[in-house]
């Protein structure tokens, strides 16, 4: 290679790594279940070689965004950036849509209230005046972070075994509603002053997940108890948190509780906080009792917090990721069917596995042995349905038609 080659290809190089690191997050955008879905893709530069060609990454973490807050939350307020430089992982952290259902619109306008990010997450508002779930009309958000997260490790060579939500406030409603249903599994879920809706579909059959919940008691936005008065009306948001922290004791089969006052640094504010861990060695539950912080409160050891939000979750992310995963030697199987609409028998890229199918509100309505690649479905009505299959050690999910 002469010197002049040499150059040109040092200059391309430099070139391209300054190119990424000018988009880092870099905007996405698909079209997916007929509308444009946007999402910010983050990817630690250290992680490039020096051929600056085939970056490695160890896993992905999914930042879900509140109520109508954006999808640029988590790299402007929370810079959750420095645990995926840290643990060498990918952020995806997609944007939910505006309230698409009329009728929920007209009640919002009347009330003056702003729609204008809202996930399809169960999150039903119930009131003595109205009961209205926001974005029940036409919206898959499971399926789009589905999507995105399957996108991004076949972009990047990414183990399944490491991808982790993280969402807070509405984001947390969210990431309790992809639990249920998980089209690409996920190592651990983190709710940030979230709860689980009161229209959340897919209750009676969960998936085994880590969960690490942070909340406190005197959040004024999502209350502790699920419920609050406002101008003398009882307002419903979702579940109490007590009880969500129970329903995943339940579901990940999770051992006697141990408790503990955190203190990692000296708190100057006030503000406390109850850790208390529900131990599994797989599917551990961690639940983070705050005292003292309103919702919007975003924990820092630089504001004289006991604890930092960030370096809890990094904790949590690291404690629950695969070690030592070689990702050239694992490829991902997609779950993929068709025909789609489907007659009475519908055939699979896998061979064989339990399938469970589900109509759209969650009921249980057929399950089956997928034997050589093909399921017969021939006793389903016309509509539409989610099917889950156990394959091996994992769970895959697809929507189908049926006609």
């Amino acid at each position: 290679m002469n010197t002049a080659f040499k150059f040109f290809v040092r200059a391309l190089l430099l070139f391209t790594a300054i190119s990424l690191w000018a988009q880092n997050p870099e905007k996405k955008t698909i079209l997916f279940g007929n509308y444009q879905r946007e999402y910010l893709l983050y990817a630690p530069s250290q992680t490039y070689p020096a051929n600056l060609l085939t970056p490695k990454y160890s896993g992905v973490i999914v930042a879900i965004h509140g109520f109508n807050s954006s999808m640029d939350v988590f790299f402007d307020d929370y810079k959750i950036q420095t645990i995926a430089d840290s643990l060498n992982y990918v952020i995806i952290a997609p944007q939910a849509l505006p309230e698409q259902d009329v009728s929920v619109n007209a009640l919002a306008t009347i009330l003056g209230i702003k729609l204008d990010a809202v996930w399809a997450c169960g999150l039903r508002v119930k009131t003595a005046l109205f009961d209205k779930e926001l974005n029940a009309k036409n919206i898959d958000d499971v399926a789009f972070i589905g999507e995105i997260i399957w996108r991004t490790i076949q972009d990047f060579s990414i183990a399944t075994d490491n991808i982790f939500l993280v969402g807070t406030s509405m984001g947390g409603f969210m990431s309790y509603q992809y639990a249920m249903f998980q089209p690409v599994k996920v190592a651990g879920i983190v709710d940030i002053v979230g709860t689980m809706g009161l229209n959340i579909k897919g209750k009676d059959h969960p998936i085994a997940t880590p969960m690490c919940i942070f909340h406190s008691v005197d959040d004024e936005v999502v209350p502790y108890t699920g419920s609050h008065t406002v101008s003398g009306q009882k307002v419903t948001l979702g579940e109490p948190l007590d009880s969500v922290v129970q329903y995943w004791v339940r579901v990940n089969g999770a051992g006697a509780p141990t408790s503990e006052t955190v203190a990692n640094y000296p708190s100057s504010n006030g503000k406390t906080v109850e850790k208390t861990t529900y131990p599994n060695t797989d599917n551990e539950v961690i639940h983070y009792k705050i005292t003292g912080a309103q919702h919007s409160y975003f924990f820092r050891k630089e504001s004289g917090d006991c604890m930092d939000y960030v370096e809890e979750i990094g904790r949590f992310i690291a404690a629950h990721s695969a070690p030592n995963v070689d990702n050239a030697e694992i490829a991902p199987l997609r779950f993929e069917i068709y025909p789609n609409p489907a007659g009475d028998v519908i055939y699979s890229n896998l061979t064989d596995g339990t399938a469970t199918v589900y109509d759209l509100s969650g009921r249980l309505v057929l399950t089956a042995q997928l034997r050589s690649g093909s399921l017969d479905v021939s006793s389903l009505k016309s509509g539409a349905y989610i099917v889950r299959l156990s394959y091996g050690n994992k769970i895959y999910t697809a929507k189908i038609l049926k006609k």
